[in-house]
């Protein structure tokens, strides 16, 4: 018989309560409301301090709490604006390792999804081996042969895994409303905004249909990249709770004793993950986001192979601007045009001092670049520059967290391989490339001609949007002008846009005289128009 979901929260809340308080955060909890007599004793008995290993703590405390725990804490260890730096950094220890579900349980989760036998006459595979090759705490991959041969991968969610992150992700919003409302001084944190940013990502992990589709892109965007490449998504073996993919083989990325062994060069796969990396972040701007080792592998080709796209990140043509803007900027030591891009991204207030901000970058980006060739880290100096977040009230940019997150394991990966290779000296003829193109004058003038088309969209909707909100207050308090004066204001605001739109769009193009005299008269007369119905 199942417990109350009630008294099983409750149940689950005391034992966090319990863990935080023997991992020295019996105070935490005890301002939290969290059963706090008992906890109020257990400090009490146990003399509790906060402990000088503060990050050890929590770790080991989320360890326990569970893969849903873990998880989040792997999140957070990104988050250096919200986290001191050595707790994110013993935060990256986290290990989501577990073990296997039983074999019974994966064959019902497969054969129900498909409504088929796992094996035999009508079965799906021709084989299917019962000892996974890797677990994790969503998911696990079995090995399998289908009816014509292939081999395959099989990655089978864990059985009811959703009901239990569904029922931890209620106890993490719980706790994160209970932390805003108990440490007001940390409402700057936004925990409720992480956790949910946390729910986003996590329960898009669940659904393996969409991760075969984040496969099945990342494998048309590397089309026209050598030496790199995705598994194959077979559809028909694929589903909800379940995903299939070509077998692969291979030697993973970070094992440089067997790839020389094999008779891989080391320095052209450094190559191949530096173009990897570029093209992802620059050219599609969507990005591998769990890149770690175990995620990457060497065929006997030599040819980089992605597996588990779970996790992906997005970068709008904006913010590619901003990134390329600012990495040039760094690496050029012009610390006050770094300062002037973050102005411009709108990443902090304009009433920030640019010459206290410009002091602040140098600050952290000097020691990295006194550094030899192959220990400069970009990974490192985007951790540190978020870490300037709460001085300067700059805006968190997810996307450029995980962006940082994945730099982390290009750059480890570059440096097992080669020791002294840099993977932004290896991309810079790529990035030369992509700069000329998009941030010279060309690139500069698409931009223009796309901000100008997202600015007329806006002026374009404008009236209808004047003329809802006025019947909105009309139908709440009464008429407050004749028809015959709003439909006047109305064609004035239009034209007034339009005029002004096309205005602008002829001074970006260069064009001169009688065109942009009637701009601007179509302009002036939209504001004469506006005026007379207002």
């Amino acid at each position: 018989m199942r417990l109350p979901v009630s008294f099983r929260r409750n149940l689950r809340l005391l034992r966090i309560a319990h863990i935080l308080a023997t991992h020295g955060m019996a105070a935490l909890a005890v301002r939290m409301r969290l059963f706090y007599p008992y906890v109020w004793l257990l400090q009490l008995l146990r003399g509790d301090e906060l402990p000088k290993d503060l990050g050890a703590q929590i770790r080991l405390a989320l360890e326990k709490l569970g893969p849903t725990f873990i998880k989040f804490g792997q999140m957070l260890s990104t988050r250096v604006d919200l986290l001191p730096m050595d707790v994110a950094l013993e935060l990256k220890k986290l290990q989501d390792d577990v073990p296997p579900e039983p074999f019974v349980r994966v064959r019902r989760v497969i054969e129900e999804s498909f409504k088929r036998p796992l094996t035999g006459e009508d079965g799906l595979f021709a084989a299917f081996e019962e000892v996974p090759v890797a677990a994790a705490s969503i998911a696990q991959v079995h090995f399998a042969e289908l009816k014509d041969g292939r081999r395959v991968a099989v990655k089978v969610r864990r059985d009811h895994i959703s009901r239990t992150i569904e029922s931890d992700l209620a106890i993490l919003e719980l706790l994160a409303a209970l932390f805003d409302r108990y440490f007001p001084e940390y409402r700057r944190l936004k925990a409720p905004q992480v956790i949910e940013e946390f729910s986003v990502t996590i329960r898009g992990e669940l659904n393996l249909r969409a991760e075969a589709a984040h496969a099945s892109r990342f494998a048309g965007n590397f089309a026209s990249v050598e030496g790199v490449r995705v598994p194959e998504v077979l559809w028909d073996y694929t589903h909800t709770e379940v995903l299939t993919t070509e077998r692969i083989s291979g030697i993973p990325i970070d094992e440089k004793a067997r790839l020389e062994a094999a008779g891989h060069d080391c320095l052209k796969l450094c190559e191949r993950a530096a173009t990897l990396f570029f093209h992802m972040v620059f050219i599609d701007g969507y990005f591998h986001a769990d890149m770690h080792p175990g995620n990457i592998f060497v065929d006997e080709a030599g040819d980089i192979v992605l597996i588990d796209f779970g996790i992906v990140g997005r970068l709008d043509m904006k913010t590619r601007r901003y990134l390329a803007d600012m990495l040039l900027a760094f690496l050029k030591e012009d610390y006050h045009r770094s300062a002037e891009v973050h102005l411009e991204a709108g990443f902090v207030p304009s009433d920030t001092d640019i010459s206290a901000f410009e002091d602040a970058l140098r600050e952290i980006a000097v020691p990295i670049f006194n550094r030899s060739l192959g220990d400069i880290s970009i990974a490192e100096l985007l951790l540190s520059m978020f870490a300037v977040t709460e001085r300067f009230k700059m805006e968190t940019q997810p996307q450029l967290l995980l962006l940082q997150k994945t730099m982390v394991v290009i750059e480890g990966v570059a440096r097992e391989l080669a020791d002294q290779a840099n993977i932004w000296v290896l991309a810079r003829p790529l990035i030369s490339e992509w700069v000329t193109r998009h941030m010279g004058p060309l690139g500069k003038t698409e931009a223009l001609a796309s901000e100008l088309r997202s600015q007329l969209l806006g002026w374009m909707q404008l009236p209808a949007r004047i003329d809802r909100t006025i019947a909105r207050l009309e139908a709440e308090g009464g008429p407050l002008a004749p028809e015959t004066s709003r439909t006047t204001l109305i064609a004035g605001l239009l034209l007034m846009s339009g005029g002004s739109a096309w205005l602008a769009w002829l001074a970006a193009a260069g064009t001169a005289g009688g065109l942009m005299l009637v701009a601007g008269m179509v302009m002036a007369g939209g504001f004469a128009l506006a005026l007379a119905g207002a």
